[in-house]
């Protein structure tokens, strides 16, 4: 009779397996469809493209040319800042902060040019004294 027991898998046993499947794919499913932004006490990361889709007291920020950043928290000192500077992909000037915490050096909006942003023009008299020409709409050396 022992044997015949040990032998099969119980319906209960079954039974309990298929519950523990059914709760562990529904968290999963959970997590996943839950909006970050709800979640502002937990580790999740909130992404967005501005500063006023973060929570309060956080800043947008983006990592190279990727067009979501994610809110950081700045830290109010220059500790990763790369004296370089960087050109946001649309051509304009960009702010770059730190992150409490982190090493990682982040902009105002995504940057794809190290460096200050070029000076834009129409003409040769746009790019004044400076030796640069006009080509493509922005000042350029020759």
């Amino acid at each position: 009779m022992r044997s015949d027991i040990m032998g099969k898998p119980s319906a209960r046993l079954f039974a309990a397996l298929l519950v523990w499947v059914v709760v562990v794919l529904g968290y999963a499913q959970a997590q996943t469809s839950t909006s970050s932004i709800s979640n502002r006490g937990s580790n999740k990361v909130v992404v967005g493209k501005k500063d006023s889709e973060c929570p309060s007291g956080q800043r947008c920020g983006f990592s190279g040319s990727k067009s979501k950043g994610k809110c950081v928290v700045p830290s109010h000192d220059a500790h990763c800042i790369d004296p370089g500077g960087r050109c946001g992909c649309d051509g304009g000037v960009v702010d770059i902060f730190c992150a409490v915490g982190s090493r990682t050096e982040y902009t105002s909006a995504p940057a794809c040019f190290i460096g200050g942003c070029p000076k834009t023009c129409t003409e040769e008299a746009d790019c004044g004294k400076t030796g640069l020409v006009c080509r493509k709409g922005v000042c350029v050396k020759p």
